[in-house]
């Protein structure tokens, strides 16, 4: 049986993945519902009709307001039924089951009931911004607020062990009962009992909606694995929370997901590219060209005594420098193993790491390479050869070309403009170590890249030269010049680097490198 009353358009807006849960379809399905393309039973054309008329009532009365968008979707999570939302009674009277909570303590029994109360109210879209409506953590707090158990949810979180010491003042009320903090990040923040399971739920959407499936029972487990987390770091100990890195420029073929020596690698989605890419245009290029790890970020806070205490411990302090030489690692994993192919450059474009107190996003756009035309191909074939790398570029010593590794990606993000060259040329320099000596380079080039040596000294001796042009300001070349120039010193970079992993692993951090490489000129590969 279909539908013949028209759905009005705003109730469109509100997504389709609302619809799904309520009457208890698939999402394709629910997409077939605005269409007018699915077919429905009796209860589910019931449940239909009073969804919209419900939409109508609370945008009537939002538009005596005179706020239609704020005060229709604060009216939202009120719409309740013998102490359940609206949402979860319409699902139920359509067969749809709810989670099954089998949390063993009181906390994580009472933040997962509410989880699966409150999941449909993720789903609703507002506008072309589809996390506004959560985001607005007012919202929650005060559905929470209005649930039966509420009152059992605030005292479990007051009487668990991890959570005192958060909580230094202690009210009558959940919003008198708080604590200030302090992250590893440099942010301070005021936990208080009210926000706090909103804050939870909303971390813990995002953690399940980056990754990919979504689903009641998905989200629950995320909830509770973020409760975890949140304990960890409420004890006073170094957590690791979920860290994303999107990487453009190449595409994962043969496989959705691989698990590597740096986390989890996922290809994007439809529906991970929508939460995280939001831009359409981006959205289209990444759904061949681009895919995202997974992996994790030593995270601390400190509350009470310790507030001002900035003395974080090592495994804190070098969550960033970890999380860079990853993504370099990355990307220069990438390079070797398409070495043959001259490939695009594969490098991060986001991060976006979640904490379970913030309520705040912490996206970020990384300044990075510019879109190539056509990504490397990941596929099966390729993965012995990416294992390979990543083991070997794990087992060498690599703080002595740490300075070209980020040079090289310095000089991707700008190959057209002088101070993009000059990031490649110190790269060169840096892989053999050539400080006063740096005029050697293009011999020890010559001797290291034993196919086309000539070819290859007489570009590093180029490079050189230019190198002298641009300090003494003789430079005129146009962009296209200069990119030319950047790109064949890139080429010869990662080149070198190929052939020093592979024949010289014990020199890639040697100071005294640029004499030794040069020194083993016809000699073998051990000298």
């Amino acid at each position: 049986m279909s539908l013949k009353e028209p759905i009005p358009n705003f109730v469109k807006a509100m997504g389709h993945r609302v619809i799904g849960y309520i009457l208890n379809v698939s999402e394709p399905v629910a997409r077939q519902v605005f269409l007018h393309q699915a077919k429905l039973n009796p209860k589910q054309k019931e449940t239909l009709a009073s969804y919209i008329q419900l939409c109508r009532q609370m945008r009537a009365a939002a538009v005596s307001q005179g706020d239609i968008e704020q005060s229709f979707f604060h009216r939202l999570p009120h719409v309740l039924q013998n102490g359940q939302h609206m949402f979860t009674v319409w699902r139920r009277q359509n067969g749809g089951a709810m989670p099954d909570i089998n949390a063993s303590d009181p906390l994580a029994r009472n933040l997962a009931h509410v989880a699966a109360e409150l999941y449909p109210l993720f789903l609703i879209k507002a506008g072309a911004r589809s996390h506004l409506f959560y985001r607005a953590s007012g919202y929650l707090t005060a559905a929470v607020a209005h649930l039966p158990g509420n009152k059992a949810l605030y005292r479990s979180f007051t009487e668990d062990p991890s959570f005192e010491r958060v909580f230094e003042t202690i009210g009558n009320a959940p919003s008198e009962t708080f604590g200030h903090y302090a992250d590893s990040n440099g942010k301070r923040g005021v936990i208080t009992l009210a926000s706090l399971p909103s804050a939870l739920l909303i971390n813990s959407y995002d953690l399940m909606r980056v990754r990919g499936p979504i689903s009641p029972e998905i989200f629950v487990e995320t909830v509770l694995e973020m409760l975890e987390i949140a304990r960890s770091v409420a004890d006073g100990e170094v957590a690791h929370i979920p860290l994303f890195v999107g990487f453009r420029n190449a595409a994962l073929v043969d496989f959705d997901q691989l698990d590597t020596k740096w986390g989890m690698l996922r290809r994007y989605t439809p529906a991970i590219a929508e939460y995280v890419l939001q831009l359409p245009s981006q959205m289209a290029k990444r759904k061949d060209s681009g895919f995202m790890l997974e992996s994790g970020y030593a995270y601390a806070i400190n509350v009470g005594d310790l507030l001002d205490d900035d003395d974080w411990p090592d495994e804190v302090m070098e969550a960033d420098n970890e999380k860079v030489a990853t993504e370099l690692n990355i990307t220069l994993c990438m390079a070797m193993c398409f070495l043959n192919q001259t490939p695009p450059f594969v490098a991060p474009e986001w991060a976006w790491h979640i904490d379970p107190f913030s309520l705040e996003g912490a996206k970020a756009q990384l300044d990075t390479v510019r879109e190539a035309d056509e990504p490397v191909c990941v596929t099966n074939q390729v993965l012995d050869d990416l294992e390979n790398w990543s083991l070997l570029l794990e087992d060498t010593d690599s703080t002595g070309i740490r300075l070209a590794f980020g040079r090289l990606f310095s000089a991707a993000r700008q190959p057209e403009r002088l101070d993009g060259l000059l990031d490649a040329i110190v790269a060169l320099r840096n892989i053999f170590a050539a400080g006063a000596n740096a005029d050697k380079v293009p011999d020890a080039v010559g001797v290291l890249i034993t196919k086309d040596a000539r070819e290859a000294f007489e570009l590093a001796k180029t490079l050189a030269e230019d190198w002298d042009m641009i300090l003494s300001g003789e430079a005129w070349w146009d962009s296209e010049e200069i990119r030319e120039k950047t790109t064949a010193c890139m080429s010869l970079c990662l080149t070198c680097l190929h052939h020093l992993y592979l024949k010289f692993p014990a020199m890639v951090s040697d100071p005294y490198r640029l004499e030794r490489i040069i020194a083993c000129n016809g000699k073998s590969i051990a000298c």
